[in-house]
């Protein structure tokens, strides 16, 4: 998911009616399928597999989890319920990074 990253904290939940978009101060391009995200402030660089940038795409405007998580099942073979528990766990990852921002 995301090459740079600290350890996520296993508890962290999104409400139903949490948003997440990416953080001002993120700025992203593609290379070879692959996002590379860099965070401007903190002047590091993240990069996502194919499935990460469909996420990052996604959060360029507000979205919820269950938004996230029904075009990712419409666009790939997986189940809601695990595809949720991975988007919620990649997302909380990106949260740890300050590359979106959550609004409840």
């Amino acid at each position: 998911m995301i090459v740079q990253h600290q350890t996520m904290d296993s508890a962290n939940k999104f409400a139903e009616t949490t948003t997440i978009v990416e953080a001002d101060h993120c700025i992203s391009t593609v290379v070879d399928g692959e996002t590379v995200i860099l965070h401007q402030d903190a002047g590091e660089y993240y990069s996502v597999n194919e499935v990460g940038t469909l996420i990052w795409e996604l959060v360029q405007q507000p979205q919820t989890l269950d938004d996230i998580s029904r075009a990712i099942v419409a666009e790939y073979d997986v189940a809601y319920e695990q595809c949720q528990r991975d988007v919620s766990e990649m997302l909380a990852e990106m949260a740890n990074e300050n590359l979106v921002r959550l609004d409840e």
